[in-house]
């Protein structure tokens, strides 16, 4: 199973962010660390961390990290399609309940539960992403994916080819990239 080199590293954005509002920016090395913390956390992101797809209190994660990364893998699949466990990531925060988790533009939320982002994710991914982390699933289905995937896909093409190309000759999906872990079947 593919997996970055050091999962759980900190995010730049979320570290800057606490350092412009003053607050101290603690990450852990290992989801058994977190689970360790009272306010420890498990952040799943894409596009470098400015995006939080998924949060979750670490003491309620009932899925290993392997899970965990290949979950951030899907979720990017259907939203940022990067391909990348370098820019869709799996870190592991100390965050206390009730409080934000800075991405760029989006803010996620540290909830008494699994939080997932409403408009990034679909209702259906949504429910799927928290059974996975609560350890009742394995993994999103693979069929679900696949038709969030192409339907992302379509919205990214008509989006793209109304709109003068960023660069002379670089086609419409020059930054899309099969998901870093395969889909399943």
């Amino acid at each position: 199973m593919a997996s970055p080199e050091k999962p759980g590293h900190p995010e730049e954005v979320r570290r800057f962010m606490a350092e412009v509002h003053g607050l101290d920016y603690i990450a852990y090395e290992s989801l058994e660390q977190a689970q360790n913390d009272p306010d420890g956390a498990v952040i799943l992101s894409g596009d470098y961390g400015s995006t939080v797809f998924l949060t979750a209190p670490a003491r309620l994660v009932s899925c290993d990290t392997d899970t965990l990364i290949t979950l951030v893998s899907d979720l990017d699949a259907v939203t940022w399609m990067s391909g990348s466990l370098t820019i869709a990531t799996v870190a592991f925060e100390r965050h206390p309940v009730g409080t934000r988790v800075w991405g760029a533009g989006d803010v996620g939320h540290i909830t008494e539960g699994v939080w997932t982002h409403p408009q990034w994710l679909s209702a259906r991914i949504r429910a799927q992403a928290e059974d996975v982390v609560l350890g009742r699933r394995h993994r999103i289905d693979g069929a679900l994916l696949r038709r969030e995937r192409d339907a992302e896909l379509g919205r990214k093409r008509e989006l793209r080819t109304r709109q003068p190309p960023l660069v002379e000759g670089l086609p419409w999906d020059f930054d899309i990239s099969p998901p870093a872990i395969p889909l399943p079947e």
